[in-house]
């Protein structure tokens, strides 16, 4: 019965952290976010939040990985197939164009924890998982691949914010398209051939 009313108890504090840092974030800037101000608006002490969390990174941790999973879980077809850059690329900006305003802004406003760069860093080495040696033409070095990825994470996510910048003039299929095909075409001349399904 006390480990019920503990998770209970936990599931009330992140949920209310959680509303808390969505009010913040729609009032201000992620830069401006501190664990005193998410627990002043939570109704909550600081020694409760350094009991669930270590750090403000950590909860901000939490959300991305909480963002991931359910694009991971319901939106990703082809998860374990390295070789559908195009697909993955297209479903996740579809993925993104969807999300509430609070996950847009946080994907847009660049900060000291930069929610873009590490949303599109987690989906890149969820695909990355799967992919083995073959995956790679070779001659590849890991260093290589390393600026290969880089390059495909940094076009996807100026890609998106620059459509958010300039008020998502371009209907969102139109854009998913354009990047597929930029992420497939920029890169598959370094890619292997997929192998034969056996």
């Amino acid at each position: 019965m006390v480990d019920r009313k503990s998770d209970l108890r936990v599931v009330r504090t992140r949920n209310a952290l959680r509303g808390a840092f969505e009010e913040l974030i729609a009032e201000t800037t992620l830069d401006k976010i501190t664990v005193k101000a998410l627990t002043d608006r939570a109704g909550i002490n600081r020694k409760t939040f350094y009991l669930h969390y270590e750090t403000i990174e950590a909860f901000y941790d939490e959300i991305m990985n909480g963002i991931m999973d359910e694009f991971f879980a319901y939106y990703e077809k082809t998860p374990d197939d390295p070789w559908d850059m195009d697909g993955h690329a297209r479903r996740f900006f579809r993925y993104l164009a969807a999300q509430p305003p609070m996950i847009e802004r946080l994907v847009c406003s660049p900060s000291f924890y930069d929610f873009g760069e590490r949303i599109y860093a987690t989906q890149m080495n969820r695909y990355r998982a799967f992919a083995d040696e073959l995956f790679w033409r070779e001659g590849i070095t890991p260093d290589q691949e390393e600026l290969v990825c880089a390059l495909i994470r940094n076009m996807a996510l100026e890609c998106y914010r620059e459509w958010v910048r300039a008020g998502k003039v371009v209907p969102v299929e139109d854009a998913a398209q354009l990047l597929g095909s930029m992420t497939l075409h920029s890169v598959e001349h370094l890619m292997s051939p997929r192998p034969e399904a056996s």
